[in-house]
């Protein structure tokens, strides 16, 4: 995680809220949490910098690929944290009147950074124990199998053997919708 977080100059990057200097403490703190507490408070600390109406920032793609190495070496108390705050910049989007509002930012690059993590999605919702972990990451899957076209299939995939999952029952409606998502995004590509 050091060297990821080692490749970026987070003071020059733009946050929603200011420059993003602090979130390379953040992330590392995020990861390395030993409470929930502290873990909550460095999750903070990055949605104040990061996150302003649903919309990306200069950070977000730098944060994104910081996320997905902090999953690597997670404490348990932020696995849902981190898993969320990858959520969230999957679903944000670029200011259409003023695209450089919160610096240059592109909303493809955010989800190639977050598809790499597609493979730890898809272990956590297959064996995670922390029911949030695991719908975070439907939501990735789904996100993930919507920019990538090679990953669609393999993201219906997973998401209909989730559903078989007796841990998932409540979120059957979810699973399905995503994976019904998915497949007409396909149709619409042929």
């Amino acid at each position: 995680m050091e060297f990821e977080l080692g490749r970026h100059t987070w003071a020059s990057l733009q946050g929603a809220h200011g420059e993003a200097r602090l979130l390379e403490t953040a992330l590392r703190e995020l990861a390395e949490a030993g409470s929930r507490e502290a873990a909550e408070t460095a999750a903070g600390r990055v949605q104040r910098v990061v996150f302003a109406q649903g919309l990306l920032c200069e950070a977000s793609v730098a944060l994104a690929s910081g996320l997905v190495h902090c999953l690597w070496h997670r404490s348990e108390q932020s696995e849902d944290l981190i898993l969320g705050l990858l959520s969230d910049i999957s679903a944000g989007t670029v200011d259409e009147n003023d695209p450089e509002v919160f610096g240059p930012v592109s909303g493809e690059l955010c989800m190639a950074e977050i598809c790499l993590g597609f493979p730890a999605y898809v272990e956590i919702l297959e064996t995670g124990s922390n029911i949030d972990s695991r719908t975070a990451c439907i939501d990735l899957i789904l996100m993930c199998g919507l920019s990538n076209p090679a990953l669609r299939e393999r993201s219906i995939f997973f998401l209909e053997n989730a559903l078989r999952l007796d841990a998932l029952t409540g979120h059957r409606d979810v699973l399905t919708a995503s994976i019904d998502e998915l497949r007409q995004e396909a149709d619409s590509c042929q």
